[in-house]
């Protein structure tokens, strides 16, 4: 009676199969099959598959149509605000190509050692990632005042929530420090053989787009000024000894006229004084009939400020050359580095006597134009004569001063020493511009951007398909299990399983 008791629809008694399991494997067999069986599960209860207890749920679902709809429609709510608010990242790219020939200068492709090959993507990759080149694209793309527009769906929806509980919003500072810190651990840089790779993962397409642009043309920058800047400097050194010189021509030709005419005359003279080169700055230049003693001052104040102008440009030159070969073995962030930048800022500066010998020569040319001005309308003012009067003049015995004078020999061996200087000084003005537009033509020719960044069409993964798909699947496995729970808890047996579980009374058959 026991064994009966025992047998049910999920653990059959052995003595209770059907007599084909006895004919195939035996009585005995069939007995040891049983036992084992009823070993098996007297421990552990019925095995009952996945698949039944789906079966099982799927049937609760059907029969609780109500309830599973108010699940479904939950679920479905909180999947479309999953697939509204789930953070996206935008992914950008740009490549620069970097050629080893030299295509405009002839030379052949370099060849690098692998220790140079690795020390020069480190210095590639440091240019790129140093904290002043990130400073300078978070202020240069304006990103701390486009704080908002950057943000993550979810996060402003925080923000909102922190700004109706009365929470101070982040200070610009804040989110300065966090711009920094979020574009250094996001920028990412590659650099092999040929090329140099900026990648960055951003939660807004525009914003991703401006500073993978910035950094790449921060980055050009940078290695313009480390492999061609130095030659501007040249230029801007020799620009102002070249306009120094032309004065200097001008002073001595003028001294040259004075000696001739004193020698003889009756003799015309006519020196020709080439003009200045194109692009080199003469701005102040005074007319012949200015002032003597004015012109005088004058020219003594722009030799000084030329001697000093060259001595700053010299200095900033030899910062620039020395910061050059810093950068090659240390980070931007080094302190020498730094300090280095800061004496260069320093060094642009106009030094206080350079500034005080500028705003003299500006008070000189404003009191010259003055003088002009007045001469010109007393001209005007001047009454005009009915009848023209012929000035005869009277022959003059000039006496030179003491010391003041120069015999014309010497005045023409000046000139013609001022001329010769002026004319190196041209020379290698016209080859320091010919150095430069190669060197500029050259380095375009070696950094190329073959790929530049672009605004991504959509993020880098579908996060709103991948919302979809989980919430659909989650509002699956809700349903089923509520729908079940609601079937278990409610004190109605709807399956067999539930009989045995509940009261362990045998299940032999069911019917609808």
């Amino acid at each position: 009676m026991a064994r009966i008791e025992e047998a049910t629809l999920f653990r059959p008694d052995p003595k209770l199969q059907y007599p084909t399991a006895s004919r195939s494997g035996g009585g005995g067999g069939g007995g040891r099959g049983g036992g084992g069986g009823r070993g098996d599960d007297d421990d552990d209860g019925p095995n009952i598959a996945v698949k039944e207890r789906v079966a099982e749920a799927a049937r609760s679902a059907k029969r609780r149509k109500g309830l599973s709809f108010v699940v479904v429609m939950i679920c479905g709510a909180l999947t479309v605000l999953g697939a509204i608010f789930a953070p996206r990242n935008y992914e950008v790219e740009a490549r620069v190509l970097v050629q080893r020939t030299q295509a405009i200068t002839g030379g052949m492709t370099q060849q690098l050692s692998p220790e140079e090959m690795r020390n020069v993507a480190k210095e590639y990759e440091e240019q790129v990632m140093a904290k002043d080149n990130i400073i300078a694209i978070v202020r240069q793309k304006n990103l701390v005042s486009r704080w908002d527009d950057m943000r993550q769906p979810h996060r402003r929806l925080i923000d909102k929530i922190n700004r109706k509980l009365g929470k101070a919003p982040a200070s610009d500072d804040e989110k300065y420090e966090a711009l920094v810190t979020n574009i250094q651990h996001r920028l990412k840089v590659w650099v092999d053989a040929t090329t140099v790779t900026v990648k960055l993962e951003w939660s807004e397409p525009e914003a991703a787009r401006d500073i993978v642009d910035a950094a790449v043309k921060n980055f050009l920058e940078a290695r313009f000024q480390s492999e061609v800047g130095v030659i501007p400097e040249r230029l801007k050194i020799y620009e102002a000894s070249v306009a120094q010189a032309h004065k200097d021509l001008e002073v001595s030709a003028s001294e040259l006229v004075r000696q001739q005419k004193l020698a003889n005359p009756r003799e015309r003279v006519n020196i020709v004084i080439p003009n200045l080169p194109q692009g080199v700055n003469d701005r102040g230049r005074v007319d012949e009939a200015a002032d003597p003693a004015l012109k005088a001052r004058l020219d003594t104040v722009r030799q000084q400020i030329a001697v000093l102008q060259e001595a700053k440009l010299r200095r900033e030159a030899e910062l620039n050359q020395e910061l050059i070969q810093k950068r090659q073995t240390l980070a931007e962030g080094h302190p020498e580095v730094i300090a280095l930048k800061q004496t260069l800022d320093a060094t642009r500066a106009d030094p206080p006597q350079l500034a005080k010998l500028r705003a003299e020569e500006r008070e000189i040319l404003n009191e010259i134009a003055a003088k002009q001005r007045a001469a010109a309308e007393a001209r005007a003012n001047e009454p005009k004569p009915t009848a023209p009067r012929v000035a005869v003049p009277a022959p003059a015995v000039e006496t030179p001063q003491a010391g003041a004078t120069k015999s014309l020999q010497d005045a023409q061996v000046q000139f013609d020493t001022v001329t010769r200087k002026y004319s190196e000084l041209v020379t290698q003005l016209d080859a320091a511009r010919i150095e430069m537009k190669t060197a500029e033509a050259a380095f375009k020719n070696r950094y190329k951007v073959v790929h530049p960044a672009e605004v991504p069409n959509g993020p880098k993964r579908p996060v709103g398909l991948i919302a979809i798909a989980i919430g659909v699947l989650s509002t699956i496995a809700a349903v089923l299990a509520v729908a079940a729970l609601a079937d278990r808890f409610s004190g109605i047996f709807f399956e067999p399983r539930d009989v045995r579980d509940r009261l362990g009374l045998p299940v032999f058959a069911t019917f609808s």
